[in-house]
Parts: structure tokens; sequence; C-alpha cells
């Protein structure tokens, strides 16, 4: 007999690791009322990556604070767990910021508690190409620097959740042999299903469960399959994970944007050193799974033979987990 999927999804925590939203001061952040109309309970909001500059990210990030906190009827800028539980019974949709890459730290290590202090809760170590900090996924891969593994260090310290996507294989095992907290690939999925740059090898899939950690499953189309961005992809890529690391190692970071004017490959094209040929993103009319079809993954889960607590789990528990792991004894 199949669950009641309406309550469990009326009682279940839901977790989005990451946000697709192109970052900038621009950006007019009501566009997050369809994640809270889609059910989501929680989402990190990316406000920098490795293809801008510092001061851009620093700029992005003021912006995006300031309009949070200017509309705390509706939302709640986080700064620990006990706020997601405070949160959901005020009815408000908790958010925090995440950057893709450490070319947002200046080559200062410094510059981690000065993100934290405004909201950053997890930090990814490259954005596709190599940094000061580590090897992305798109570069020669060379593994996680001297100052890499100080940020890790001070991440685990300060209390931001260790994110490898878009890293490179070797930064990626480095990263997760360095982290006394669990690590997550955010938004990656498994390459034994769609072998692309960007998705992740089982030894790295098995390495991050063994942290503790977790694995977003990803919406884009071109990491999906032949942008293929159907139910039954998606469960297709949380099966596979399952048999090779058990449900309590998945979650969704759909790295979805809503209300996109432009063809993001048109953004993909700009700059064909951060997105390379031969990775598909090229590809007309690049489509993305997003929140909108979280009741119909839950019933086709269910459908799968995933059990109520896996559902809850892969929904928001697990990443729940790892973040009041890594945001326990938050310090600046």
């Amino acid at each position: 007999m199949q669950p009641d999927l309406e309550k469990l999804l009326q009682e279940t925590l839901v977790w989005d690791a990451h946000a697709g939203i192109f970052p900038s001061p621009e950006v007019d952040l009501n566009l997050l009322q369809e994640w809270l109309d889609c059910g989501v309970n929680y989402l990190s909001i990316n406000v920098g990556f490795d293809v801008m500059d510092w001061q851009e990210t620093l700029a992005t990030l003021a912006a995006y604070r300031r309009w949070v906190l200017a509309n705390t009827d509706r939302f709640m800028l986080i700064d620990d767990d006990a706020d997601i539980d405070r949160a959901r019974k005020e009815n408000k949709f908790a958010l925090s910021f995440d950057i893709e890459g450490m070319n947002a730290l200046n080559r200062d290590i410094n510059m981690v508690g000065v993100y934290h202090a405004l909201g950053v809760r997890q930090m990814l170590f490259a954005y596709n190409l190599n940094n000061d900090a580590a090897g992305g996924c798109h570069d020669r891969d060379t593994g996680l620097t001297d100052f890499g593994k100080q940020v890790v260090r001070e991440m685990n310290r300060l209390g931001m959740i260790v994110d490898c996507s878009h890293a490179a294989y070797s930064t990626t095992m480095d990263i997760m042999q360095e982290s006394s907290k669990p690590v997550v690939f955010s938004h990656s999925n498994p390459a034994a299903i769609w072998d692309h740059q960007r998705n992740i090898t089982d030894d790295q899939i098995k390495a991050c469960a063994a942290t503790g950690g977790v694995i977003g499953v990803n919406g884009m189309g071109i990491f999906l399959g032949d942008n293929d961005i159907s139910n039954a992809t998606l469960v297709r890529h949380i099966k596979y994970l399952a048999d090779l690391v058990g449900c309590q190692h998945i979650g969704f970071g759909f790295d979805y944007s809503p209300k996109v004017d432009v063809d993001i490959g048109v953004i993909l094209r700009s700059r064909p050193d951060y997105w390379p040929a031969g990775q598909q993103y090229d590809t007309p009319a690049i489509k993305h799974a997003g929140p909108k079809q979280l009741v119909g993954l839950a019933e086709d889960l269910s459908t799968a033979g995933f059990g109520e607590d896996d559902i809850r789990g892969i929904l928001g528990g697990n990443f729940r987990r790892v973040a009041a792991n890594a945001w326990q004894g938050c310090s600046g």
C-alpha cells in the first residue's frame, strides 16, 4: 500500500541544496516564491562563482542579504540548524547563501569568516576551472593545494558545509580526506548513468558517503541525460545512488532558476573556457528539472519501491543531517 503522499509532503522538510539563479545584484528575489509555492522549506542561494571576481561576489551577497532581511514576513536568513525548525514553525522560507569556487576569497583565508558572518553556509572549491585552492572538473586535475587544505579546516571550524561539486576528481578525494565533517556534492549526478565531466564517479560517490555526506541530484538536462528532465530519468539516477551507497546519502540540489528570459545556452556559450566544447553546453534550449516536479517525484519514488523514511530523507532529511553536523558550534 502506497503512503499518503500528500500528507507526507506536508509533514516532510523539503531541502534544495543549490539554486542556479545567475548571481547578480540586479536579480529580483521575488522569484523565490516559486520554491515556496512548491512546498520547499529551505534553499541555498548562489551569490557568486569563479567566473566573477571577489568584489562582484560581495556586491551580490550584500544585495541578496539586504533583500532577505527586508522581507522577513516570508523569508528567514538562517544562522544554524535550529533556525530551520524556527522557520518552519513561523511558516517562513529558510534561506542561506553559497559560493561556487574560491576566487571569492581573493587568496585570503580571512575572507572565509567574512562570508560566514554574512550568511554563507556552503562553499564549493572550484567552478569547473582551477584556482588557488583546487582543481576544476573541466581543467587539469591538480588536486587540493595547501591553501585549499587551510580553507577546508577553516570551514570546518566556522561551520560551513564543504561542497565538492564542480571540482576535479583528485581535488574532491583530497577534500574528503581533509575534512573532519561530512562532505557533500550539492548538485552532481552519477557519471555511470550519464557520462559528463560535471558528473561524478562511483569512487567519488562512495567516498562522499563514507564521510556521512550526501549527493544532491542535479536537475539540468545535460547532466541527467540527453536534455531529458523526466521524472523517470531523475528516479533512474536516484535508484543508482541508492543501490550504490544507500538512500541516506541522496538529496536534491536542482541547480534551478525560474523565469529565465534568455536561453541558458547563451550564457554557457559566452565563456567557452568555463563551459568547454564537447560537454553539451551548446545544446539548444537546455531544459531543467525543478521544484515543480517534487510531488510527481515522490509518487514515482514510492511506485519504485522507496519507503516513507527513504523519501523523507531524499526530500530533505539527509541534507538536514549534514547541515546539523557541519553548522554545529558555529563560531566567528
